[in-house]
């Protein structure tokens, strides 16, 4: 039985919803702790933090006893947007409690923005970013933590949160992350090593979640020091990556988690014909997209996390739309069975055209368009990306003229039963040799996984304008 599933599926397989045992744990009742998961707000001006009030609401209904913030909390820096940020949790949360009187725990860190913003000409008078700058010199992290957020400040900071212990470590303006191995030894006898322990930071941990193309991973000095802990579970932001990736859960020696963003969502995928990624992405090639950017800036993301013995359940959701961007994860810690990437691939099905669908090639000028319906997901797996190639078949010979990536028009939303079509464009100077042209696009999961291509001959010397 795999220990990363949907809670759907997974209880579902026990043929029960509620009320039923996992690995000694029921999950039907109160959780032991609940906590809400957001990163990357980046609060700018007044009303950018509407969408986190609701968030908070969201939290407050489902009685967490944290939230935890990732980091990046104020886009440029400002004390008056981390104060933002406090007003509201304060509003949802006055004395730091529920409605039910019980206990809210502030379980933030600063991220790079909030350091590094004040110094990025995003302030352009050098007197107000010394007023209200976040990290204008060494001393003003500290300072301003105190004062708005209301609590000691220190680089790495623990909690005990109902049992169990959370710790996080701020962003500074040193090295990141270099003192979380002493920091861990030092507190041992704080963390109950038959327990989950919960850890945040901004950047991933080197080479876990999303895997070790991801953008923005820290210099693998936590990923040493946690993968001494196999009952840590790291959340970490930065990188906006979309709650959609199943990549965003990493198991090895420790436990790993893609946090997204409440701001957006990343367009860091480099090679793909409707994105063209960031200047930390794939820089070797420098031909012209023809297609559009898709807008991933209309997504906010963030999770709910109820933890049940060693079994946390982790609901994924959009705060724009209020939808659920798939089942819940159900994660077991520590890791009990091979959780890599390629093993969980072996154990899904790749997403698929319905048996109706049709491709359709036509030429615009000197372009080349070609439409499709969205592939339909495959138990519960869903379409990520197409691969799309055109192939020359001449005298009895295939021969490849050109293959591209696409991204599905709303791989970061949720998964929706609307007509929704998707496209690629190429160029006629694209293809070398013009002929009798059989195009085909086959929909891809996240983890590379390819459907059964839909086709469509095309003779692309002949074709008319």
């Amino acid at each position: 039985m795999a220990v990363l599933a949907t809670r759907k599926s997974f209880l579902g397989s026990l043929g029960l919803f509620a009320g039923c045992s996992v690995l000694g744990t029921r999950f039907s009742g109160e959780p032991d702790v609940r906590f809400g998961v957001l990163s990357d707000v980046h609060l700018i001006k007044p009303g950018d933090e509407d969408t986190l009030v609701a968030a908070f609401k969201y939290f407050c209904e489902n009685a967490v006893d944290g939230v935890l913030i990732a980091g990046d909390i104020a886009d440029t820096g400002r004390i008056s947007e981390l104060k933002r940020c406090v007003d509201a949790f304060n509003l949802v949360f006055p004395g730091g409690k529920r409605p039910d009187g019980g206990k809210v725990e502030k379980l933030f860190i600063y991220g790079n923005h909030d350091i590094w913003g004040c110094h990025w000409n995003k302030i352009h008078d050098p007197e107000a970013a010394r007023r209200d700058g976040i990290g204008w010199d060494e001393k003003t992290p500290a300072k301003v933590w105190e004062e708005v957020v209301g609590e000691p400040y220190s680089d790495f900071w623990i909690k005990n949160v109902k049992g169990f212990t959370f710790i996080g470590a701020h962003w500074t303006r040193s090295d990141q992350f270099n003192g979380l191995g002493d920091f861990l030894k030092a507190h041992e006898k704080e963390i109950d090593p038959a327990k989950p322990f919960f850890y945040t930071q901004h950047s991933h941990p080197k080479d876990t979640c999303i895997g070790p193309w991801a953008w923005g991973r820290d210099n693998g000095a936590s990923t040493k020091a946690l993968s001494r802990y196999p009952n840590a579970v790291a959340f970490s932001g930065h990188s906006h990556y979309a709650l959609t990736d199943e990549r965003s859960v990493w198991q090895g020696a420790f436990t790993s988690i893609n946090t997204s963003s409440l701001r957006y969502c990343s367009y860091d995928y480099s090679l793909r014909e409707n994105i063209n990624g960031n200047s930390h992405g794939f820089k070797k090639e420098n031909r012209k997209h023809l297609m559009e950017q898709l807008n991933t800036k209309d997504s906010r993301h963030g999770m709910l996390v109820s933890v049940y013995g060693n079994n946390l359940v982790i609901e994924r959701r959009d705060f724009v739309t209020g939808d659920s961007l798939g089942d819940d994860w159900v994660i077991s810690v520590p890791c009990r069975e091979n959780m890599s990437f390629a093993a969980r691939a072996a154990e899904r099905s790749a997403p698929q055209f319905a048996a109706d669908a049709k491709l359709s090639v036509t030429r615009e000028g000197n372009l080349l368009k070609l439409s499709f319906p969205r592939a339909k997901p495959v138990k519960k797996c869903r379409v990520f990306e197409y691969e799309v190639t055109a192939t020359l078949l001449e005298d009895e010979v295939d021969l490849v003229q050109v293959q591209r990536r696409v991204m599905d028009p709303i791989f970061h939303k949720a998964e929706s039963a609307a007509d929704i079509s998707a496209s690629c464009v190429l160029s006629l100077a694209e293809i070398p040799i013009k002929g009798n042209t059989v195009f085909s696009v086959r929909p891809m999961d996240c983890f590379g996984l390819k459907g059964k291509a839909l086709t469509a001959s095309f003779n692309t010397e002949t074709a008319k304008a």
